[in-house]
């Protein structure tokens, strides 16, 4: 199989590079080892994972958020995931500028939208309520992001 340098290929299209793991437990030698079968794809229970650049499969949050089930892992027969799955990845969860409740306007999507209970509302002057993220509960799940009205909240890793 031809080696397909994927930070090339952003940098080249003029797109950010990728930073963060395409999909759950993914071997830091993913783009090595994976076939492009779909098999992760037809196997997610969520269906959150899509056909990426290149035909590698990708996480799309925009579609819902990782359950964390592994049966992405667990379908593929090429061994490009972790053989044994334990945390999926650091990714934590920011807000961007344009998240209504920080700009004054009711919103609470992604808090309600969060299993952990990692995003709360602080109440502020003026009638806003910033939000404020829980680092130590947030899994990164990406559960938040396919509510949010404004697109404002972004994956991004975990320091």
């Amino acid at each position: 199989m031809t080696d397909i340098n994927l930070h090339r290929r952003a940098f080249l299209r003029g797109r950010p590079v990728p930073t963060r793991p395409r999909i759950p437990w993914a071997r830091k030698d993913f783009s090595d080892r994976c076939e492009r079968c779909d098999d992760c794809i037809r196997a997610c229970e969520e269906g959150i994972l899509r056909r990426g650049d290149g035909g590698f499969p990708e996480v799309d949050f925009r579609l819902g958020g990782c359950s964390f089930c592994a049966a992405c892992a667990k379908s593929c027969s090429h061994q490009a995931f972790e053989p044994r799955p334990s945390r999926p990845w650091r990714l934590r969860i920011a807000f961007r500028d344009s998240c209504l409740s920080a700009n004054g306007v009711t919103c609470r999507a992604c808090g309600d939208q969060c299993d952990e209970q990692a995003i709360c509302f602080r109440l502020q002057t003026g009638g806003r309520a910033a939000p404020i993220l829980d680092e130590q509960n947030c899994t990164g799940c990406g559960a938040c992001i396919k509510p949010c009205p404004t697109d404002s909240i972004r994956l991004e890793e975990a320091a």
